[in-house]
């Protein structure tokens, strides 16, 4: 019997039965809005984003979105240590679905970004990280979708353009309240445009792995 074999893929898991989750979303929700009272000149998003933009008002927050990723490393903030702990499960479930349980990691940064009507971030990577997660604290469904790049795209599309490929180009998550998504850090993603008046609460978080590979005279003592 013949099988389908979906080589060579980069997994993505989105979880959104976290235990608590909702009244998880509510707590790091108000503390998000903490960051932006703390942080008046915190970084910006939208097209203010890859220039690395600070806010010199909250008329500039409110033009472009919020982040505090400039601002304050949120993995070392004992503040925020309840929404890390649950990142570091969602992680670990992850390494145990693609076959690496028990795998050492790092938290190496947490960030919040806050989205209000037309907000987004363009495409872009996690540099020197291994994973990394989103987690939404608020979210209005139908709008805002996270949108990965296939990583094999530009290889494959100089052969296969569209009307004859089987190769998909690229794939969405739609945003959710309590939904996590954990990816390879190296895949290009952006966030579409938010078309509501309801904010959008992002957690953000990147992931070192350990690695330590052994000599044979390691192993040996």
């Amino acid at each position: 019997m013949g099988q389908i074999i979906q080589m060579f893929s980069h997994p993505v898991i989105t979880l959104d039965d976290y235990p608590d989750s909702h009244a998880l979303a509510d707590r790091f929700y108000d503390q998000a809005m903490g960051l932006m009272q703390e942080f008046p000149d915190a970084g910006l998003i939208s097209d203010a984003w890859h220039s690395g933009r600070r806010a010199q008002s909250q008329e500039d927050i409110s033009r472009h979105g919020f982040t505090s990723f400039h601002s304050v490393n949120l993995a070392k903030r004992d503040d925020f240590d309840f929404i890390n702990k649950a990142a570091l499960a969602v992680f670990a479930q992850y390494l145990r679905v693609v076959g690496k349980a028990g795998t050492g990691m790092t938290l190496d940064s947490a960030w919040s970004s806050v989205y209000g009507r037309g907000h987004y971030v363009p495409q872009h990577t996690h540099p020197l990280s291994h994973l990394s997660l989103v987690y939404y604290a608020s979210a209005s469904e139908g709008t805002g979708q996270l949108v990965f790049e296939n990583p094999a795209r530009a290889h494959f599309q100089h052969f296969y353009p569209p009307e004859i490929s089987w190769m998909p180009y690229r794939y969405t998550v739609q945003p959710k309240k309590g939904l996590f998504v954990v990816f390879p850090s190296y895949l290009v993603h952006n966030t579409e445009p938010h078309d509501s008046d309801e904010l959008r609460v992002i957690y953000s978080a990147n992931l070192q792995l350990a690695f330590n590979r052994q000599t044979d005279a390691d192993k040996a003592r």
